[in-house]
């Protein structure tokens, strides 16, 4: 089911929307109408770490770069969101996009207490290419052996975040294991209805017909139905008419169409809603 925004969604963060990288006063307002583009301050990272590293992986090639946010104080943490970044993005990117102190509100604000661990996310669209490489088995079967061992835990509860590319991918490894996750929060997922709007528009996201039809989480969407899974979508965002057609045929979900672009403003600006979503289920 989607659902518009309500007016007060953004501003409940206590942040100035803004756009662009003119953030002054009264200019940031004029972009925000203009574009419908929205930003949000990120907040103080008080009471979080970050811990960085890198590990190899037999599904790509070079180190893969990780990131851990923790909460500080929690003497036994075994509960994680993985979060998929968009294309491109790597494991510092989310950082750098304040959600270690996003992290820290909802713990400060009451909320259970849980990591975020962040994997590059390369450029291969998180699902096994001709090529033979395979980021969504980086995210899915590597890295959680790499964040067990941080957290010194044997097991963990597991939800999982993405944004743009990465929330395709977070969507695509729940529809493959829709009893594992706790959890699915994504904003912008990057959606294609079709291989042909694919092939129009990125060009590279699928080798083939074949190979989107494997991979299509619109088609597989009803294996979430009764999960919990959260989409929040810019209503300036090009993938728009792929998230209405996920929550067609995913119509348990919980998608939200706010003010917003497919941007970093908007990724900051619904971060606060994603981990509150992972954090009430795990």
């Amino acid at each position: 089911m989607i659902r518009p925004a309500r007016a007060q969604m953004l501003a409940s963060l206590g942040a100035l929307a803004f756009a662009g990288c003119d953030a002054r006063h009264g200019v940031a307002h004029v972009v925000e109408r203009v574009r419908g583009c929205v930003d949000v301050w990120s907040p103080s990272a008080a009471g979080t770490r970050v811990e960085r590293g890198t590990f190899r992986s037999a599904h790509v090639t070079g180190a893969v770069r990780c990131a851990l946010i923790v909460p500080e104080n929690v003497p036994r943490l075994d509960a994680v969101a993985y979060v998929l970044p968009g294309r491109g993005g790597d494991a510092n990117s989310v950082v750098d996009l304040g959600f270690d102190g996003f992290l820290a509100v909802h713990v400060r604000s009451g909320g259970k207490p849980f990591a975020l661990a962040v994997v590059d996310a390369g450029e291969s669209y998180f699902h096994r290419r001709a090529s033979g490489e395979d980021r969504l088995a980086v995210a899915t079967v590597e890295f959680p052996s790499v964040v067990r061992a941080a957290l010194g835990v044997p097991a963990l509860r597991e939800a999982i975040m993405g944004q743009s590319m990465g929330g395709y991918g977070a969507l695509l490894a729940a529809e493959r294991e829709p009893h594992r996750y706790r959890a699915v929060a994504v904003a912008g997922p990057a959606i294609f209805p079709s291989y042909a709007d694919e092939n129009r528009s990125v060009g590279d996201a699928f080798d083939s017909p074949a190979d989107y039809a494997r991979h299509d989480v619109l088609a597989h969407a009803a294996r979430l139905r009764g999960r919990p899974v959260h989409v929040s979508c810019g209503a300036r965002d090009p993938f728009l008419p792929g998230v209405r057609m996920f929550a067609s045929a995913c119509p348990t979900a919980d998608v939200v169409v706010a003010p917003g672009c497919h941007d970093a403003g908007f990724w900051r600006a619904s971060a606060a809603a994603l981990i509150a979503f992972a954090g009430a289920h795990l």
